[in-house]
């Protein structure tokens, strides 16, 4: 049996090993408990949300996603598919698990170092000198528990920054979609216009023909058609810009699959949020200001701790055995303290004080910013639905009675054709109006949504209730003019 067999047998050195071993045995789970990103998100969208992880679930996920993607889109199920596919968020999930690693590595003890040393004689009749030494170190056990609460509270930070992604994620689909959806509505608008201003250039060149027109007014006639005709080309543009910026948010390749929009924009809801309420919602549902408070009180906490502990420095306690060369043995245990002379963490302390000290200054203007951005969303949304109202209750009815006037009196040849086609691009312009106003009234609203922290405006249930589609049929009819 060699030396170091026989003293650690004899010392009884193996269960300390068998303790450190199966201490250091501790499971890392994967899920990051994502179950509460998923309640946290729940409580404030309905859309659910999946961390792929290579289990049985993420081909039921799949499928789903592929039928969704099948189904004219909505702002819900752009919503919904985004949250499931795109790979910017699952990236974010990712800083759970790296979370809970650091947690778990929170929770366990340092390694206890072994120590030896053989030291042969020079000459005489004496044995080899050996040596074993065992330390821990002592401060790192007294530590635990606190340094187990401050990775807690950055386990619970981690959880309320994905969750806030999610949400972040979330209202930027929406906007997108609502963006979209309002420039598609528009393009077909100003394809009515441009086909008439077309075909009254057409007309004006048959007339100028016959000679019953003037240069002037034939150039006229060309140049408002080449105008609606480029103005087209430009929402078109615009469209095809909107779509890939959508289809980058839902996580697809524009190649991927063909997807359609579903449905036109809403109209007006009956009512918008409570301003009284909006901004204490917000001060109560924002994740991010859960967070900064979160931030506040860990900081707090390692302060207190290197306060607490300034004067105590490396600190290890263990088991020392010798083997003398006449081969007598002397065991006992050893105790080793850092002496704080020249450091006694001054520097520690001052950086965490500044550092809490900004965290807190940090925590006040983000209050504060949300309080502002709350009321300057609220103003947005009630800005645009006046001017909303403006149009569909006055400036485009005035249009529309305009068109059936002129249109009576071009039946009884009181008019020229040329009358009845120019009142009806000015009607096509109060429609293009609307739906631009109708647009910013959307994406005013989804954005204040997302600065109170409450979720996102659920604009298919609401569109039976508004008037889009009861007001000049949300504008079908012009496509029949």
């Amino acid at each position: 049996m060699s030396v170091i067999q026989e003293t650690i047998i004899n010392y009884k050195i193996i269960p300390l090993f068998m303790v450190a071993l199966l201490a250091g045995c501790t499971h890392v789970p994967r899920d990051g408990d994502f179950s509460e990103v998923e309640r946290l998100v729940g409580e404030r969208i309905p859309q659910r949300v999946h961390w792929y992880q290579g289990g049985e679930e993420d081909e039921q996920v799949k499928v789903a996603l592929n039928s969704l993607l099948k189904q004219p889109l909505t702002a819900q199920s752009a919503v919904q598919i985004a949250l499931l596919n795109n790979r910017r968020l699952q990236s974010e999930y990712e800083y759970l698990g790296i979370a809970q690693a650091d947690l778990v590595q929170a929770g366990l003890l340092s390694n206890p170092v072994l120590f030896s040393s053989i030291r042969f004689p020079k000459g005489g009749a004496g044995g080899n000198n050996v040596e074993f030494d065992l330390a821990k170190d002592f401060l790192d056990i007294i530590l635990r528990p606190a340094r187990k609460r401050i990775a807690e509270t950055e386990f619970t930070r981690a959880k309320l920054r994905v969750a806030n992604a999610v949400l972040d994620l979330a209202a930027e689909v929406q906007i997108a979609f609502y963006h979209m959806q309002g420039k598609r509505q528009l393009t077909e608008v100003l394809t009515v216009a441009a086909e008439a201003a077309r075909l009254s250039h057409q007309l004006a060149q048959r007339f100028d023909e016959a000679g019953n027109l003037s240069e002037l007014e034939l150039a006229q006639e060309r140049s408002a058609a080449a105008e609606m005709s480029a103005e087209l080309m430009r929402v078109r543009a615009g469209l095809q810009v909107a779509r890939d910026h959508l289809n980058r948010l839902l996580g697809l390749v524009s190649t991927e699959i063909d997807w359609s929009l579903g449905r036109e924009l809403p109209g007006l809801p009956a009512t918008d949020p409570d301003p009284s309420l909006v901004e204490k919602s917000a001060m109560q549902r924002r994740l991010d200001l859960d967070n900064a408070r979160q931030e506040i009180e860990q900081l707090a906490e390692a302060l207190e701790i290197t306060r607490d502990y300034r004067w105590i420095g490396g600190a290890s306690v263990g088991v020392n055995t010798e083997r003398e060369p006449d081969g007598a043995r002397v065991t006992g245990p050893n105790f080793s303290v850092e002496i704080p002379i020249f450091d006694q963490r001054q520097a520690d302390i001052a950086r965490l004080e500044s550092l809490l000290s900004q965290s807190r200054s940090r925590c006040a203007a983000l209050e504060i910013a949300i309080q502002n951005d709350v009321r300057a969303a609220v103003n947005r949304v009630s800005a645009a639905r006046n001017i909303v109202e403006y149009y569909r209750d006055e400036l485009v009815p005035a249009r529309e009675q305009v068109v059936k006037f002129t249109q009576q009196e071009q039946n009884y040849m009181l008019v020229d054709v040329f009358e009845l086609l120019f009142v009806r691009q000015q009607e096509s312009q109060a429609y293009r109006g609307y739906i631009e106003s109708l647009t910013d009234y959307w994406v005013a609203r989804a954005e204040l949504a997302h600065v109170v922290g409450i979720g996102l405006p659920k604009a298919e249930s609401e569109n039976d209730s508004g008037t889009g589609n009861s007001t000049h049929s949300n504008h079908g009819d012009v496509t029949h003019h």
